[in-house]
């Protein structure tokens, strides 16, 4: 009888999680997937993962070699939760039910919010969203969200199945073949393109905090991302003046067994937008992925945020699925 245990996130635990992100990917090829070790390493500092991410494991549970990762499981209190499930397995495994369960369970013990994402149309009322603080405006009932690609349909009626329904909150996954020629660099004169290095943090994150709208990113957050074993610094690239000032970055990641890059994030700060530096900082990234033996690369954005995805296609990603949103009420 196939039996099942879940365990917290623990730090040393980590290359279980990654091993398991990146077979799924490997099984959804040429389609994309819900994480790659570059969203892990992107989220993990400050998520307080020890508490908010559970692993799953099924095989002989008094026999722990033969124990294999099966899925996980990852709260976020006012956005759709990360979870995922071995593409060997059906949404209608014992697990699939209980890590629903689980997440619910855990959201329940925090106070009930107003799910702002729901209705945004438009980054102009993302960032008004934020002025009016709506991501801690109080609600009388607890909001459930969880994400489905429009193509996973055995998930989608999973979700469906426990009361959770579609709603117009959706992010884009784009794909781009580095096959297809990467232009050359075309700057503003005077400025240049290069990795951060241990002495641009500070002008790093103040890029970072100044390119997002009521950003709180910190530099212990930023240092934490940089120790993730994933991290590669030649990936962490800047647009910078003579002066030394950073007008825009991004970082990649890359996964070797699947020969994918991503990028995550991508921001220009204000005074430097219009220029073509987010632009010309994808491209340095998508050589540098090249270089390192990298066939594609992901990027993704939330569906509202048309700047963002005008920017993705003019640098040649192409749409291949959307991630919804669906939701349920708690009763």
């Amino acid at each position: 009888m196939t039996t099942f245990i879940s365990k917290p996130f623990r730090r040393d635990l980590l290359p279980e999680l990654l091993s398991l992100v990146t077979k799924n990917a490997i099984s959804r090829l040429p389609g994309v997937t819900y994480m790659m070790n570059s969203d892990i390493a992107w989220q993990l500092p400050g998520s307080n993962a020890k508490d908010t991410l559970r692993l799953w494991y099924d095989g002989d549970h008094d026999n722990p070699s033969e124990k294999n990762i099966a899925g996980y499981a990852w709260l976020t209190l006012n956005s759709p939760v990360a979870m995922d499930l071995r593409t060997d397995l059906s949404w209608d495994h014992p697990i699939a039910e209980d890590m629903l369960l689980w997440l619910e369970g855990q959201r329940r013990k925090h106070p009930a919010l107003f799910p702002w994402t729901i209705e945004l149309s438009s980054m102009q009322d993302w960032e008004q969203a934020l002025t009016d603080n709506l991501p801690e405006k109080p609600a009388s009932q607890i909001t459930f969200q969880i994400g489905s690609f429009e193509k996973d349909l055995d998930r989608t009626h999973f979700l469906e199945a426990h009361g959770y329904v579609s709603t117009q909150n959706f992010d884009y996954y784009m794909l781009r073949s580095l096959d297809i020629p990467i232009p050359e660099v075309s700057l503003p004169p005077g400025m240049s393109l290069k990795h951060v290095e241990t002495k641009d943090v500070p002008e790093r994150i103040a890029t970072h905090r100044d390119s997002w709208f009521k950003s709180n990113y910190n530099m212990d957050m930023y240092l934490r991302l940089r120790n993730i074993d994933v991290y590669d610094p030649e990936l962490d690239i800047v647009a910078v003046t003579k002066d030394g000032t950073f007008g825009s970055y991004c970082i990649g990641w890359i996964d070797k067994l699947l020969g994918v890059g991503s990028f995550e994030p991508v921001g220009t700060r204000p005074a430097f937008r219009r220029q073509g530096l987010g632009q010309q900082v994808n491209y340095e990234g998508l050589r540098r992925m090249k270089q390192k033996g990298m066939s594609s690369a992901k990027i993704s954005t939330a569906g509202f945020n048309d700047r963002a995805f005008g920017l993705y296609s003019a640098c040649g990603f192409e749409l291949i699925d959307k991630q919804r949103t669906f939701i349920k009420i708690d009763c």
